[in-house]
């Protein structure tokens, strides 16, 4: 039994010990294991990894020189070779053998699929389960390739989704702490994930922290303003507003810096609204929320 450790540089745990990803027999081995344990139990094509190794340009002799790579990684993790091997001989390929490897991405994304079917007190802890295997950078080792890239972008959307999921699930539990911890690591990920953003917005604000919440939209506006010249959606922005305009808060004690914060946010509403034809401003800012929801609607 070998354990693949895709999460971070990759290693190998196996019999005789950790092999790390300096000691796999050099890149193109250590990329050919990370390729099959990327679908362990899959027979992959010769030429599709040739493809993947080289980015679409092997050598025309790459047949002979693929076979040798995978006869270097073979020993580097004391594997027998063949077809009864670990990394095992196919018709025209190799295949990791899932009853004598384990990948730890594999386990990843189990639980992200039982969490996706359980109900929302499980979900949350295989959620939690899952980001506590994330113990870095998935294919730390391969920083510009392209197949390595690809597969980032994937599990950081299928860990978007499930973070948004059980921060929901968080909500609906009201364990304000654990929807902004799981709402925020969503956003590690995606920061312009705007499902994420509102469960943050939504929790801080439930949880008394409605300055943090508000300070969420607008750093939230000000990064996709700037770098994608665009504006938050309708449904954060009607959010915002809802906290905005919340009374009891507003009426609440709050630090001076918070009401410095508020203040300005409200500057930033006030000049927002004024560059929009055919609004009229009202004279108090105790307004402004109002006359910005009769805006949006009418949007």
């Amino acid at each position: 039994m070998i354990n693949i450790k895709l999460f971070g540089p990759t290693s190998v745990e196996t019999d005789r010990g950790t092999v790390t990803a300096s000691d796999l027999g050099g890149v193109k081995p250590r990329q050919i294991l990370e390729i099959l344990a990327l679908s362990p139990g899959t027979p992959i094509a010769k030429d599709r990894l040739a493809d993947l190794l080289w980015d679409g340009e092997p050598p025309k002799t790459y047949v002979g020189t693929l076979e040798s790579y995978v006869c270097v990684l073979r020993r580097s993790l004391g594997l027998t070779k063949g077809r009864k091997s670990v990394l095992a001989t196919t018709s025209n390929g190799y295949v990791l053998d899932t009853s004598e490897a384990h990948v730890d991405l594999v386990d990843f994304r189990r639980l992200l699929t039982r969490s996706s079917a359980a109900g929302p007190a499980q979900s949350i802890e295989l959620t939690e389960r899952a980001l506590a295997m994330v113990g870095g950078t998935l294919l730390a080792s391969e920083a510009y390739t392209s197949w390595a890239t690809q597969e980032r972008h994937f599990v950081d959307q299928e860990l978007v989704t499930a973070c948004v999921r059980a921060a929901g699930h968080a909500l609906e539990l009201r364990d304000f702490d654990t929807a902004i911890r799981l709402a925020s690591a969503g956003l590690d990920r995606d920061r312009f994930a705007e499902s994420a953003v509102q469960h943050l917005m939504r929790a801080l604000w439930l949880s008394g922290r409605r300055c943090e919440a508000l300070r969420t939209y607008s750093a939230l506006r000000t990064a996709m303003v700037d770098e994608l010249g665009l504006e938050p959606g309708v449904a954060t922005y009607r959010l915002y507003m809802e906290i905005l305009s919340d009374e009891s808060s507003s009426r609440s004690a709050a630090p001076d810096s918070e009401r410095a914060e508020l203040r300005a946010l409200l500057g930033l509403l006030r000049q927002t609204l004024a560059s929009i034809p055919g609004v009229e401003l009202p004279g108090h800012d105790g307004a402004l929320a109002e006359v910005a929801v009769r805006v949006l609607d009418v949007a």
